[in-house]
């Protein structure tokens, strides 16, 4: 399962769109992808859930996640993870899933209208 476009090399568009293209183009490694889709991310995610009724183990979960998916980066994809380049990344990419979720699911709705 490959996250990489034709465009991926060369962006073109909105800072946007630039930014997820850059973010694909720094997550190529299959490996990787598995790290940070069905491991980091889910760990993450579960640490936050997990603040108000286990700090430490969210603490451990939170630093976890993170250090699988640096692992990825330094390891499989012998580059620098996103995030340290560009902080604001996770929030973007975050959008960019929600807004290819909603478009997906007004398809569903309204298969008839194009976007």
């Amino acid at each position: 399962m490959s996250m990489t476009s034709p465009t991926a090399t060369a962006p073109a568009g909105s800072k946007f769109e630039r930014l997820v293209a850059k973010y694909r183009h720094d997550h190529t490694h299959p490996v990787n992808h598995v790290l940070h889709v069905f491991v980091g991310w889910p760990m993450v995610g579960a640490a936050l859930l997990l603040v108000p009724f286990r700090p430490f183990w969210s603490l451990g979960l939170f630093l976890g996640g993170y250090a699988l998916m640096f692992t990825g980066h330094f390891v499989f994809e012998k580059n620098v993870p996103t995030i340290l380049k560009h902080p604001s990344t996770p929030f973007v990419i975050a959008w960019a899933v929600i807004r290819g979720l909603a478009v997906g699911a007004a398809r569903l709705v309204a298969p008839g209208r194009s976007r």
